[in-house]
């Protein structure tokens, strides 16, 4: 991308560490990812920790980190997902990725990908996508490996 004369690109970099149960990342200046609670069904946002790459000449970013607990949900997305918009110009949205996250515990990874895909391309449907549209779902399953050790 390019602001002003500058070039930069938002970038949000996560790993799954299951032996700690743990997901450590880096959020720089991308949508935030999504994590879903299983236990409790709360949804919160994998914010931002730095500004996008390149916009600066020196960044500070901080790694974040969150615990997993069997079955959370973790969806990373790019803004093609959510700007996607219909022909009055509404776009998808936090609200209705929300919406669909929320809906889909009982889903498999892979078809809550599917799911959120299908939500976004049916709402806009006349006008179709106008940016990339990249998701990825991570549903945290341990059951084959010993509790972590604290």
């Amino acid at each position: 991308m390019s602001k002003e004369g500058a070039r930069y690109v938002t970038l949000i970099l996560a790993e799954i560490d299951v032996k700690e149960r743990r997901a450590r990342f880096i959020n720089c200046g991308h949508n935030p990812a999504l994590l879903l609670r299983s236990r409790t069904g709360t949804l919160s946002f994998m914010n931002a920790s730095c500004p996008p790459i390149g916009l600066f000449e020196y960044e500070n970013c901080e790694l974040d980190s969150v615990e997993l607990e069997m079955g959370d949900v973790l969806v990373f997305y790019t803004d093609g997902v959510t700007e996607a918009a219909n022909s009055s110009g509404e776009e998808f949205g936090m609200e209705r990725l929300s919406a669909v996250v929320r809906g889909g515990t009982s889903r498999t990874a892979e078809q809550l990908m599917r799911d959120i895909f299908e939500s976004s391309a049916g709402f806009s449907s006349e006008n179709g996508f106008h940016d990339d549209v990249t998701i990825l779902v991570a549903k945290c399953n341990f059951d084959d490996l010993p509790s972590p050790r604290f």
